[in-house]
């Protein structure tokens, strides 16, 4: 919003942030029980030139899997859920410290048809899921001291490399997609042309792609936020403080 955060505005923004991320969590309790074919009737597809499912489509037609990225933004648990009714799909998702909620959570996830991987597993089980052409859903804004470098909302931070070295040691596409609440009890929903990885022969070669396919992901990231401040839930610092200061 580039306002200091004394500002009014900041504040409403802020508190309607919260209110965003209460119905977000209650959707993750409620996944069970939701009717999806009515979640579905509630959702309005915003993707340009094409249909959400058509560019999913698109992204898995070589048969090399296809990755969906992801941020901290909408409803990513009931996105999942509406992607699993259409492809196969698992999703690369943190445990939760207590393994009764754990258990809870992570099996509301699979009763929806999402298979969970743990963050722990990731790198072997996702090059699993996307050698037999399943799709695998990924979350990357994750602030991290080292990762691959992008430029988001003009400042340059970091992000896990994970789905970009996913994507070009299995050359599976990369296709973000979102999903966020909207009012009167509906949502939005918005996916990206797949970006398909470049053969690499070389070191050097590798990690220009990483950082080409990374930027990809984070800019659209960055489109989606711009257009919906209040439903990013990053409630953490996601910018080195040298980056926000400068």
């Amino acid at each position: 919003m580039n306002l200091p955060a004394s500002d009014p505005r900041v504040k409403r923004a802020a508190l309607a942030s919260w209110s965003n991320y209460g119905r977000t969590a209650a959707s993750l309790l409620c996944l069970p029980y939701l009717d999806m074919a009515e979640v579905d009737a509630q959702t309005t597809d915003l993707t340009e030139d094409a249909t959400w499912d058509e560019n999913l489509k698109a992204a898995l037609a070589p048969g090399k899997g296809a990755i969906i990225t992801t941020g901290h933004f909408g409803n990513w648990d009931l996105a999942g859920a509406i992607a699993a009714r259409h492809v196969p799909l698992s999703a690369i998702a943190d445990t939760f410290s207590d393994p009764r909620l754990d258990s809870l959570l992570q099996g509301h996830r699979r009763d929806r048809g999402v298979g969970v991987i743990p963050v722990s597993r990731a790198v072997r089980r996702g090059k699993e899921e996307l050698t037999q052409g399943r799709a695998l859903a990924i979350v990357i804004d994750r602030p991290v001291k080292r990762g691959v470098e992008v430029t988001f909302f003009g400042h340059r931070t970091h992000v896990p490399r994970g789905a970009a070295v996913l994507a070009v040691d299995t050359g599976a596409a990369i296709m973000p997609g979102y999903m966020w609440n909207a009012p009167g009890n509906r949502f939005r929903l918005r996916a990206f042309p797949p970006m398909f990885p470049r053969a690499v022969s070389d070191r050097a070669e590798r990690t220009q792609e990483i950082r080409r396919l990374a930027q990809y992901m984070i800019s659209c990231q960055e489109e989606i936020v711009r257009s919906c401040p209040t439903q990013w839930f990053m409630f953490r610092p996601f910018w080195p403080t040298e980056a926000v200061s400068a």
